[in-house]
């Protein structure tokens, strides 16, 4: 399998909260933070939103580009840009989506990460966010997270590796307090569990589905 420099085959749910929180053909603003190809973007899109998608890694955000053009679309708009540092004024989105971000990003990070999609969103904005959760009752995930600290130094975060044993990047999977506890600064509106699929390995995985709203102050 190679999926690094391609359309990787996401098994991350579309953000269909989204819809059911606006409607269809809402018109509303939406920022896709970690837009990958632009999978969700497009999805968004299709469904009315107009949506921008951002992206650290200059091959995804060029295969969205791509994409779009192949359809003789003028939008989703796609940028490269690091979801730290977002290039975009204050309150000027309806909604924020991050589906599958914070799982990549080192533990200092997160709550910067999430900070940037608190600035960017406007009073009582949307917030959408789907996560990997902690799975203990999956042996293979448990077997992982006591082996893979040694390596991670963060418990619940694992190795991703290729068939050669090359290590591809880190995982964390979250437990509900974590996320929540990211999340504190919004107002929680809808909160599921789910069940992921990992793309790589095909592993089954606790998920979270979480909608939230952020506060007037």
């Amino acid at each position: 399998m190679k999926f690094w420099g391609e359309r990787k085959p996401y098994t991350i749910p579309l953000p269909t909260s989204l819809i059911d929180a606006f409607g269809h053909n809402s018109k509303k603003s939406v920022l896709d933070i970690g837009c990958g190809y632009g999978r969700a973007c497009f999805f968004l899109h299709e469904n009315g939103f107009k949506v921008v998608g951002v992206d650290v890694d200059r091959t995804q955000v060029g295969l969205a580009q791509e994409e779009k053009k192949s359809r003789r679309m003028k939008e989703p708009c796609f940028l490269l840009n690091d979801a730290e540092n977002l290039c975009f004024p204050d309150s000027c989105f309806d909604a924020v989506t991050m589906l599958g971000v914070l799982t990549l990003a080192p533990k200092p990070k997160r709550s910067r990460i999430v900070s940037e999609a608190d600035r960017v969103l406007k009073m009582h904005g949307h917030f959408l966010i789907e996560e990997f959760g902690r799975t203990w009752e999956n042996p293979v995930y448990a077997q992982r997270y006591r082996n893979d600290i040694k390596e991670t130094s963060e418990q619940g975060t694992v190795t991703v590796r290729d068939e050669a044993g090359k290590v591809l990047h880190f995982g964390h999977h979250f437990t509900r307090r974590e996320i929540l506890n990211l999340l504190k600064v919004f107002r929680i509106v809808h909160f599921q569990e789910h069940m992921f699929t990992s793309y790589y390995h095909k592993n089954w995985v606790k998920g979270y589905i979480i909608l939230a709203r952020k506060r007037t102050g």
